[in-house]
């Protein structure tokens, strides 16, 4: 089975909301508000080395939370829509090292064009204008925890006040 993957909103516009959704037949949507987004990013700013990729690691932060109770079969693919080329690499090593954590099979990981009229474009930009409701919301510590592994491991460093 192939699982299509589409954003609406693209994460570093942070005075927006961001939609990730997926279509295999069903459709299923994620929600991350500009103020969770804001937060997380400040965080990871600090957290993170090299800088440039946190955006990258936060798209897929958001695609394995979305997929996470999908069960997996052999031969099951991903197409993630072309939302960050040139990154693409990046993207799919930081998938596959989250999906490696709790299946045994992984999806083989591909990007390309899934098109205006693909059932995961339709749900996210659905809810992306308010139209339609998100599967599961999202906050910060969501997504810090996938790709920390360590509740709260963040919490000193973000809440420290600036001299």
């Amino acid at each position: 089975m192939q699982y299509q993957i589409d954003q609406s909103g693209k994460i570093e516009d942070t005075s927006r909301l961001t939609i990730v959704a997926f279509a295999d037949g069903k459709a299923k949507s994620l929600k991350i508000s500009a103020v969770e987004k804001q937060k997380l990013i400040k965080i990871m700013l600090e957290l993170d080395y090299p800088r440039n990729i946190f955006i990258f690691k936060i798209f897929a932060g958001l695609i394995y939370l979305l997929l996470i109770k999908e069960k997996w079969n052999s031969g099951d693919s991903l197409l993630i829509d072309r939302e960050y080329p040139g990154h693409e690499g990046i993207i799919k090593d930081i998938l596959s090292n989250l999906f490696r954590k709790i299946f045994s099979q992984l999806p083989v990981i591909e990007f390309g064009e899934i098109g205006k009229k693909s059932s995961a474009h339709l749900k996210a930009i659905a809810v992306f204008r308010g139209k339609a409701n998100p599967n599961m919301t999202v906050k910060a510590d969501d997504v810090l925890n996938i790709l920390y592994q360590q509740k709260n491991r963040w919490s000193a460093r973000s809440r420290r006040e600036n001299p």
